[in-house]
């Protein structure tokens, strides 16, 4: 323990590494100590997401350079974020915040008015219920689920749970006390229950927002509820309020976004392909692949950057793909970005992302899009904190039927 901050828990990964969880009250931070030169490093936990990432130390001989990859500190990151789970007050927090992430996630969108249904606006058509209430009758109505089910999960849809007796009850909270959302986790708890414990682990411990920085968030979230130090005994010092959980917060909006496209399109996530191709058009030609029509995406959408993205059909394969063309220089990969999907989950989606009004490319690709990425992002982190994340490993997660 120094001045600055305290280590929590510590494991060596061999004779020359130590890794350590070090915090201050705020977000952990991962402490690397070089154990031969009694010298430490302090880095965000995000920093091991990149499993071929390389860290050199020196090593006890003199011109001695020892290399690990992150990937080598998985069974060392696991226990001490299990400690780190035990030892302090990140066990309250975390359940708090996934029950509020819960209600984020679930939170139903009202809908009044039947015109509604034709044209949604891009909040509503995001969520993953709606409130409708269109029928005649503004105060009554029924919770109705937005994404692609199964049969074992229609089974406990049915309208006459989910009806809404009056306006006042039309929120989460009434959503909640249906007793779907817990229904659901048992049909399937890899869709409904670890996606969102692990969501919440990842925001409070510093990792990545789903390859965004979240670091600001996740101090707010740390300081919520806190009594800053006093400096004056004459002044009362109040705490730091806490802060609603919304995924249409400019500080959460992408992930917010990425976790509910991975949630609707739970069933479809691993059959979208992800490539990367400087010849990607003259690859699809000549794969037996046809060119259809384009469409403009603007910045923040697929990437950092505009994309032009050119749509191809291989009705003998019965495959989709969709050649999105970077419009400026990017960072993030090289060549053109290539997805293909089969056209039949293509056209499911594209189906199960309208409730009555036309149905839109646009909207589709993205959240197919982002539910890959998320989902790529949620099974990379879950091993490290499967120990004390309370998920559920039933291997119940169902096929689409």
């Amino acid at each position: 323990m120094d001045e600055q901050g305290k280590i929590i828990s510590s494991c060596d990964v061999d004779s020359n590494l130590a890794l350590q969880i070090w915090t201050r009250g705020k977000t952990p931070r991962l402490s690397v100590l070089n154990k031969n030169k009694n010298s430490r490093k302090l880095i965000h936990l995000s920093w091991i997401e990149k499993r071929d990432r390389t860290l050199s130390i020196n090593g006890k001989k003199p011109g001695e350079n020892i290399s690990y990859t992150a990937g080598n500190f998985e069974p060392a990151i696991q226990k001490i974020l299990a400690d780190f789970y035990a030892k302090t007050n990140f066990k309250l927090k975390y359940l708090k915040l996934v029950i509020d992430l819960e209600k984020a996630l679930h939170h139903p969108e009202p809908v009044s008015n039947p015109s509604e249904f034709a044209l949604m606006s891009e909040d509503k058509r995001s969520s993953l219920w709606v409130a409708d209430c269109s029928q005649g009758d503004r105060k009554s109505g029924v919770f109705r689920p937005f994404f692609l089910v199964t049969k074992s999960e229609a089974a406990v849809l049915s309208e006459e749970k989910l009806k809404i007796s009056s306006i006042t009850a039309r929120g989460i909270d009434s959503l909640i006390k249906t007793g779907v959302i817990n229904e659901l986790k048992k049909i399937n708890p890899e869709r409904w229950h670890n996606t969102i414990r692990v969501t919440a682990a990842a925001m409070l411990l510093g990792f990545s927002y789903c390859g965004s920085d979240g670091s600001k968030m996740a101090d707010s979230l740390w300081l919520a509820g806190e009594k800053p130090k006093n400096l004056n005994p004459n002044v009362i010092v109040q705490k730091i309020p806490e802060k609603k959980i919304a995924l249409n917060d400019p500080a959460l909006v992408k992930l917010g976004q990425k976790l509910t496209a991975f949630v609707r399109h739970y069933y479809m996530f691993n059959k979208i392909k992800i490539s990367y191709e400087s010849d990607s058009e003259k690859n699809l030609q000549e794969a037996g692949f046809e060119r259809s029509r384009r469409i403009d995406f603007n910045a923040g959408t697929l990437g950092d950057v505009p994309y032009r993205v050119t749509f191809y059909e291989n009705s003998e394969q019965g495959i989709t793909a969709f050649n999105c063309n970077p419009r400026m220089a990017t960072a993030r990969h090289t060549g053109d970005m290539l997805i293909k999907i089969p056209t039949e989950i293509y056209k499911a989606a594209l189906k199960a992302n309208t409730m009555g009004g036309s149905e839109d490319d646009f909207f589709t690709i993205s959240r197919l899009l982002w539910a890959r990425q998320f989902g790529e992002w949620y099974l990379n982190l879950k091993p490290f904190v499967k120990k004390f994340a309370g998920l559920i490993d039933l291997n119940q997660g169902e096929k689409k039927s």
